[in-house]
């Protein structure tokens, strides 16, 4: 596990996820991803100047894991220099690792991601 930089720490409470250190999203979350393999959805929404980011993790059909938080444009930059990964991290209240999910993009999740936030294709 990468050290968790002190303004992220101020950020993270329970049932928050925060975008990263180049393209990682550090969630602090009793609820953990019970399949490694899981099949994912990404959903963009805008508020206000920012982008939200959802990855809708399907490890479970009757109620799939919801992980969203804020990206800016360096954050995109970053996934799309890492062919679209984006590396999840699950900790506890105390910042201990409990799991690891890496979320792989696609070219249209990219290409939507990009065009989002403002940057070329």
């Amino acid at each position: 596990m990468m050290e968790i930089p002190e303004n992220v720490k101020k950020e993270l409470k329970d049932g928050v996820c925060v975008a990263c250190c180049d393209n990682i999203v550090i969630c602090m979350s009793e609820d953990l991803p019970t399949n490694p393999n899981a099949d994912t959805d990404l959903e963009v929404d805008r508020e206000g100047g920012e982008i939200i980011i959802r990855h809708i993790i399907k490890d479970n059909p009757d109620n799939p894991l919801y992980l969203e938080y804020p990206a800016d444009r360096k954050f995109v930059e970053n996934v799309s220099k890492a062919n679209g990964s984006v590396k999840i991290f699950f900790v506890d209240q105390k910042f201990n690792e409990k799991s690891t999910f890496i979320v792989k993009l696609n070219k249209e999740d990219l290409r939507l991601l990009r065009r989002e936030i403002g940057l070329g294709p």
